[in-house]
C-alpha cells in the first residue's frame, strides 16, 4: 500500500515536471523574435546623415493610358506587344463605329454642298434683281435729267419771247405817247403774245415740278427695289444652313477621328489590354505607354524627414541611391532643386512589405531624376517599388 502511494507521488511529480518543461518550450517557441528598429516607412534605421524611404520608378511624363469611348467596340486591334515603339498619331485600334462615322461625314459633306449651292443660286438671282433695280434707278436719273433740261430750255425760250413781246409793247406805248397813231389791234396782239408767254412759262414750270416729283418717286421706288433685292439675298443666304453645315461637318470629322485610336505621344508600349471584339469604355485602358528616355523615382519621404532633406536640397543637388533585389545594380539619381519636393503631406501610396510594417503613413513626395546611365535600366522596371536613400552632397 505504501509502495503504491510512493509510485503515485512519483508519477504526479513527473507529470508536473513535464508540464513545466512544455510550458518553457512553448514560451521560447512562440516568443516574438527581436527585430531591428525600423523607420515608419518600412526602411531600416539609418544614421542622421541619411534619409531612406520607399518610392516607385516611373517615367518623367508618367504612364499614359489610351482609352476608347464608352459604348463602342474594337473592330480591329493592331498587333502590338510590350516594348514596341510608337510615334504620336500611329494607329492602335479601329473601332466598330468608324463606318458609321465615315457615312456621317459624307452626309454632312452633301448637306454642306447643297447649302452652298442654294446660296450660290440665291446670290445669282439676287444679283440679277439688284442689277435690274439699279438699271431702273439709272434710267430714272437719265430720264429726269433729259426732261428737266428740255423743260428748262423751253422755259428759257418762253422767257425770251415774253421779254421780246414786252419790249415791243413798250415801244408801241412810247410811240403812242409821242403822238403816233398806233392801232389798238396792234397793241392787243403784242399783249396777247406777252400773255401767251406768261401762260406757257407757268405751264412749263408746273410741268417741271411734276417731272421732278414723278422722277423722285420712280427713283425712290427703284432704290427700294434694290434694297428689297438685297434683303431677299441676305434672307436666302441666312436660310441656307452653310455655317451650321460647316460646323456639323467639323464635328462629324472629329467623331470619325475618334473612331480610330492613335498613340497620343512618342513612346514605348508598356501593356496591351485591348483585343479585337472587346467593348471600350469599361474602365480599363486599351493600351498603356510612356516615353522612357527620362526616368524618375517618386519617393514618399516620411514627414519628419522632409525638413532635413529640404535643407540639403537648398544647399545643392542631393544624390540618391535606388535599390531593390530585382535590380541588377543600384541606380543613381539626383534631387535637383527644392521644386522637386512637394508642398503637401498626403497618405502614402507605396506600402512596405511585412505584417508588422506601418501601412498608414503621412509622407511628402520627392522626385529624384535618374542619371543617363540608370535611366535605360529603370525603363525596364516601370512601377517597381524601391528603396531610395538620400545623403547630402559632399
Amino acid at each position: 500500500m505504501v509502495r503504491r502511494e510512493a509510485r503515485a507521488w512519483v508519477t504526479l511529480l513527473a507529470v508536473l515536471v513535464a508540464f513545466a518543461a512544455g510550458g518553457v518550450a512553448a514560451y521560447l517557441y512562440f516568443k516574438p523574435a527581436p527585430v531591428a528598429p525600423t523607420r515608419p516607412n518600412g526602411s531600416e534605421a539609418v544614421p542622421p546623415t541619411r534619409v531612406a524611404a520607399l518610392g516607385r520608378i516611373q517615367p518623367v511624363g508618367g504612364v499614359v493610358p489610351v482609352y476608347g469611348p464608352p459604348g463602342d467596340r474594337i473592330a480591329e486591334m493592331r498587333p502590338l506587344s510590350p516594348g514596341d515603339t510608337l510615334k504620336a498619331g500611329d494607329v492602335i485600334a479601329v473601332l466598330a463605329s468608324r463606318d458609321i462615322r465615315a457615312a456621317e461625314v459624307k452626309v454632312a459633306e452633301v448637306q454642306l454642298a447643297e447649302a452652298k449651292a442654294a446660296v450660290s443660286a440665291a446670290t445669282e438671282a439676287g444679283a440679277k434683281k439688284i442689277e435690274a433695280a439699279e438699271a431702273e434707278v439709272a434710267q430714272a436719273l437719265a430720264g429726269e435729267k433729259a426732261d428737266l433740261t428740255a423743260l428748262d430750255a423751253k422755259a428759257g425760250l418762253v422767257v425770251k419771247q415774253r421779254d421780246a413781246a414786252a419790249r415791243q409793247r413798250g415801244r408801241l406805248d412810247a410811240a403812242r405817247a409821242d403822238g403816233a397813231r398806233i392801232a389798238a389791234e396792234d397793241i392787243d396782239k403784242v399783249q396777247l403774245l406777252i400773255d401767251q408767254a406768261e401762260t406757257e412759262l407757268a405751264a412749263t414750270a408746273a410741268a417741271r415740278e411734276k417731272a421732278v416729283a414723278t422722277y423722285a418717286g420712280s427713283r425712290a421706288a427703284a432704290e427700294a427695289r434694290v434694297k428689297a433685292a438685297g434683303a431677299e439675298l441676305a434672307e436666302a443666304e441666312a436660310r441656307a444652313p452653310v455655317k451650321s453645315g460647316d460646323e456639323k461637318l467639323k464635328v462629324a470629322k472629329k467623331a470619325l477621328e475618334l473612331a480610330t485610336l492613335t498613340a497620343p505621344i512618342d513612346g514605348v508600349v508598356l501593356r496591351v489590354a485591348g483585343r479585337t471584339g472587346q467593348p471600350t469604355g469599361a474602365g480599363e485602358p486599351v493600351l498603356q505607354m510612356a516615353a522612357l528616355a527620362e526616368m524618375v523615382v517618386v519617393v514618399e519621404v516620411y514627414e519628419s524627414d522632409v525638413d532635413r532633406l529640404s535643407g540639403w536640397v537648398k544647399a545643392g543637388p542631393v544624390p540618391v541611391e535606388v535599390t531593390h533585389p530585382a535590380l541588377p545594380r543600384a541606380l543613381k539619381g539626383t534631387v535637383r532643386t527644392d521644386a522637386d519636393v512637394a508642398r503637401m503631406i498626403a497618405r502614402n501610396q507605396v506600402f512596405p512589405l511585412g505584417p508588422r510594417e506601418d501601412a498608414d503613413r503621412r509622407v511628402v513626395e520627392v522626385t529624384a531624376r535618374l542619371d543617363a546611365e540608370s535611366a535605360p535600366l529603370a525603363a525596364r522596371f516601370v512601377g517597381l517599388q524601391v528603396t531610395a536613400t538620400f545623403a547630402p552632397a559632399r
